[in-house]
C-alpha cells in the first residue's frame, strides 16, 4: 500500500514523501492502589507529503487503505501550504543504531500486572498511608518511509517503561513523590524503580521553611527539565529563523561557563528517542547545541534548514558579478530533526563534582527535584515561574527538609551565566540525560 500510495502522489505532485508505521502496546495502569485497568492496541498510521509547484502539502490517516484519499488531501493543501526550498533526501549512509530488544515484547499481560503490583506492595510497605499509582508497558512498532528521490528506508524499534508515584496527605501538606523509566530495552526492575520512588518519601519526611529571596539552586538530574524547557524552543531552528527565539542571529555567542556543553544525540543505543532516520528519512546524527559555553548550532528540519540556506545566500555580500559569496555559514542543512526542528536526545555532559560536593558547598539553597507545570512562564523569551513540587532547604552543607509552597523564577539565559558547578552523575529522566546543576543566584518565592 505503500509503494501505491508514493505513485498516486507522483502523478500529482513534482515530489513526494510517504510514510506508514504500526505499533502494538501493551501497558497495566495502577490507580489509588488498585489496578485501573490493563490495554492492548494496534495502531496504523500514514502519511503523505508532496511538493506541488514549489508548495508543501501534507495529510495524513489511520487507514493505510485510504492512500488515495490521503493524497488527495495532500495535493489539496498543497495550494496553501509554506513555499519550500528543499528536496527529499536519496538514499544514503546512516548510523548502525540499536532500537529494538526482542525480550520486550516477550513480557505478558500478567508480567506487567505483576510488575505494578510489585511496586505498589514495596511503596506500602514502607508507608501504608501513601496512596499509589504506576504503570507498567511496552510498545512495538515499524516504521517505513518511501520518497519520489528513490529512498526506501525502514526501522523497527520497541519500548519499555515502568513509573511509580505516590501521594501522602496529612492535613493540609500533600506530598507527591514519585520515578520512572523508559528505555527501548528492558534493563531495569520494578523493585528499582520502587526503591528510587521510596527514596524520595525518605527524604521528605522532615519538612523545613525556606525564606523568599536570591539564593544558589541545585538541580537534580529530573530538576534540570526546568532549564531544557525554556532552552529548547530557542534553539528549536524554526524559532530561530522567524526570529521568534531570543538565540536568533547570536550563533558563536557565549550562553554558559566552559563547564557547559549540551547535544542532540539521536545515535544513543536504546535511548527513549534514538533511530537512524528522522522522520523525514534524514540520518540521525549527534549536534553539539552548546559546547563549552558557546552556542554551536540549532536543531533544523529540511524545511527549515532550506529556507536557512536561502537567508544566508541573500545576506551574504555580493561578489563583482552580483553573485552572492559562497556561504561559510552554519546551520544549512538538516541536523536530522524533522518534521518540527524537535530534539531527539538531549544530553548536557557531565562535569567533575559529586551532587553530595555540591549541597556540601552550598551554606544555604535549595535543592530541586521537580516541578509542577510552567503555566505561568514565558517559554518562548526563557522566561519561567514555576512551583517546585518536590525540593529541599540546604542549610550549612546539609539537607534539612522539604520545602513546601515554594516557586522559582527568573530566566533561563541568566542562569545559564550563572552556572557555577555540574555534576558527575549523569541519569536519564523522560528524552534527556543530565548531571546535577548548581545555579550560583536564582529568585525562590516561598508564600506564608
Amino acid at each position: 500500500m505503500i509503494e501505491r500510495a508514493l505513485e498516486l502522489a507522483r502523478k500529482r505532485a513534482q515530489a513526494a514523501e510517504v510514510t506508514l508505521t504500526r505499533r502494538r502496546s501493551t501497558a497495566a495502569e495502577y490507580e489509588d492502589d488498585r489496578l485501573k485497568h490493563v490495554s492492548v492496541a494496534e495502531t496504523s498510521h500514514l502519511r503523505v507529503r508532496v511538493i506541488v509547484d514549489g508548495k508543501l502539502g501534507s495529510a495524513q490517516t489511520t487507514d493505510p487503505q485510504d492512500a488515495e484519499g490521503a493524497v488527495a488531501r495532500a495535493v489539496e493543501l498543497a495550494e496553501f501550504g509554506a513555499e519550500v526550498n528543499f528536496e527529499f533526501p536519496g538514499p544514503g549512509a546512516a548510523p548502525a543504531v540499536r532500537i529494538h530488544d526482542a525480550e520486550v515484547e516477550r513480557t505478558t499481560k500478567d508480567g506487567l500486572v505483576a510488575a505494578g503490583a510489585e511496586m505498589l506492595e514495596l511503596i506500602k510497605a514502607y508507608n501504608p498511608e501513601i496512596k499509589v499509582s504506576g504503570d507498567a508497558g511496552w510498545s512495538v512498532g515499524e516504521w517505513r518511509l518511501v520518497n519520489s528521490s528513490g529512498l526506501d528506508v525502514s526501522e523497527r524499534g520497541s519500548s519499555f517503561s515502568l513509573g511509580a508515584a505516590g501521594v501522602l496527605v496529612r492535613g493540609t501538606d500533600v506530598l507527591f513523590a514519585g520515578h520512572g523509566r523508559g528505555w527501548r530495552r528492558k534493563e531495569f526492575a520494578p523493585r528499582e524503580i520502587a526503591e528510587r520512588a521510596i527514596e524520595k518519601f525518605r527524604l521528605a519526611e522532615r519538612t523545613a521553611k525556606v525564606e523568599s529571596g536570591t539564593m544558589p539552586i541545585i538541580l537534580t538530574p529530573p530538576g534540570n527539565y526546568l532549564l531544557l524547557s525554556c532552552l529548547l524552543p530557542g534553539v528549536n531552528g524554526k524559532n530561530a529563523l522567524k526570529k521568534d527565539s531570543p538565540l536568533a542571529g547570536r550563533l558563536g555567542e557565549r550562553l554558559a561557563p566552559h563547564i557547559f556543553s549540551l547535544a542532540d544525540d539521536g545515535t544513543v543505543d536504546y535511548a527513549p528517542a534514538s533511530s537512524a532516520y528522522d522522520g523525514e528519512g534524514v540520518p540521525r546524527r549527534r549536534t553539539e547545541i552548546i559546547s563549552q559555553g558557546v552556542l554551536g548550532s540549532f536543531l533544523y528540519d529540511l524545511e527549515t534548514a532550506g529556507k536557512a540556506a536561502l537567508r544566508q545566500a541573500q545576506d551574504r555580500p555580493r561578489g563583482r558579478v552580483g553573485r552572492p559569496e559562497p556561504s561559510r555559514g552554519a546551520g544549512t542543512a538538516s541536523t536530522g530533526n524533522g518534521p518540527g526542528c524537535g530534539p531527539s536526545n538531549i544530553i548536557i555532559a557531565p562535569g567533575e563534582a559529586t551532587l553530595a560536593e555540591m549541597v556540601k558547598g552550598t551554606r544555604e539553597g535549595l535543592l530541586v527535584d521537580g516541578l509542577m507545570g510552567l503555566g505561568q512562564s514565558n517559554i518562548m523569551n526563557g522566561d519561567f515561574s514555576v512551583n517546585v513540587s518536590l525540593g529541599y532547604q540546604i542549610e550549612h552543607g546539609e539537607l534539612v527538609g522539604r520545602v513546601k509552597d515554594t516557586m522559582l523564577a527568573g530566566n533561563v539565559y541568566d542562569a545559564l551565566k550563572r552556572i557555577e558547578a555540574i555534576g558527575s552523575e549523569a541519569e536519564w529522566t523522560a528524552f534527556f540525560c543530565a548531571p546535577p546543576i548548581k545555579i550560583g543566584a536564582l529568585s525562590v518565592v516561598a508564600k506564608g
